[in-house]
């Protein structure tokens, strides 16, 4: 699963080599998303073209469900992440209770997924921006 941290940097074609994993993914048809990224991608367009272009693109990359499994993990997640003094947001912390539960490796960008893998088996794999 690619999380939005690096979907941002591939989209504005300015990551450190991130064009190649990406499309790499995509072309083997191993890219996913959930709807929580594909909000977090969606928000972030400039104008009613690009937020129609972004959502035709994104409709090709399938979705993983947010089934209440997911949901569930995201509940105890985020309170041992709170008692471990790690304050995760929540559409982090669901993202990362979507990988676990679909048993997906996610590419991500962002900081928060590492203090999450630190308490439970998530697979990561960290980008540079």
């Amino acid at each position: 699963m690619i999380d939005s941290s690096v979907w941002v940097t591939h989209l504005a074609g300015r990551g450190n080599g991130l064009a190649g994993p990406v499309s790499d993914l995509i072309l083997a048809e191993q890219a996913t998303i959930n709807s929580v990224i594909r909000v977090e991608l969606l928000t972030g367009a400039r104008d009613e073209a690009q937020y129609s272009e972004l959502s035709d693109a994104l409709s090709a990359i399938p979705l993983l469900p947010l089934s209440e499994m997911v949901w569930l993990h995201a509940e105890r997640l985020r309170f041992m992440l709170r008692r471990h003094g790690k304050l995760v947001p929540v559409p982090d912390v669901v993202i990362a209770c979507c990988a676990l539960v679909h048993d997906c490796e996610l590419l991500h960008a962002d900081r928060h997924f590492n203090a999450i893998a630190d308490l439970i088996s998530l697979k990561i794999h960290r980008v540079a921006r």
